[in-house]
């Protein structure tokens, strides 16, 4: 049976930092194209990790909360509050049919390629656009991946919006929140994300900008996109 899983409460007791001291002696030769970063999910009806018969099945995780794609942490439907460490640009990617066995036919589609139009018959496009960013967790204190796509493309560009109208300063300064929220469409109901500004009035405090900042630093060092992982609904 799957370990059940620590809801969001428990605090990650080491969280990730690449911004941190030397890494472990013996580990110098593991660099970030090694590590699978954590990536912050949310269950739909039709995720693998809320169904009881598949090997991704995660213990006690609902549809509609967010988890820990790594830890299998369950942060519940939120509102979580977090920092925009990093916001990578936009990204697409073609995909194989399920039915053809998946995995992916290119990596590196343009975003003015056809591929990512629907055809004249409305058939959906080819290809994924993709927004990656990484946030920090204030509630659990950790780094976490976020990618949104298809139809998580307009709550990405509700939080670049509210990104951008901060104005002045530094990506993460701002504080923000990630609520799952239900949504339909003629395919049927799905869970969303929906971004606010977070209730705390003012930025960042500037001892832990001075942490994002590092952080932010180090991120930026890393020469490889981040890791394709599995498209949300």
């Amino acid at each position: 049976m799957p370990t059940k899983a620590r809801k969001a409460e428990i605090t990650t007791t080491s969280p990730t930092s690449l911004a941190s001291t030397r890494p472990p002696r013996g580990t110098e030769h593991i660099t970030s194209e090694d590590v699978m970063m954590p990536r912050l999910g949310l269950a739909q009806a039709i995720s693998p990790v809320v169904n009881k018969q598949d090997s991704e099945y995660i213990e006690g995780l609902d549809v509609g909360d967010f988890y820990n794609t790594v830890s299998s942490t369950i942060y519940g439907p939120g509102p979580l509050t977090m920092s925009v460490i990093v916001a990578r640009p936009p990204r697409a990617v073609e995909f194989a049919a399920l039915a053809d066995g998946g995995g992916i036919i290119d990596a590196h589609v343009p975003l003015h390629d056809p591929r990512l139009q629907f055809g004249e018959d409305g058939s959906p496009p080819q290809a994924t656009k993709f927004y990656d960013y990484v946030l920090w967790l204030h509630d659990s204190d950790e780094l976490i991946a976020m990618s949104l796509a298809r139809s998580a493309i307009k709550a990405a560009k509700s939080l670049n919006g509210l990104i951008r109208m901060r104005g002045g300063g530094a990506i993460f300064d701002g504080r923000y929140t990630v609520t799952s929220v239900q949504k339909s469409s003629s395919q049927g109901s799905y869970q969303s994300w929906r971004f606010r500004n977070s209730e705390i009035v003012g930025n960042v405090p500037e001892a832990q900008v001075q942490k994002f900042a590092a952080l932010f630093a180090a991120l930026q060092l890393e020469a490889s996109a981040p890791p394709v992982v599995d498209v949300p609904f």
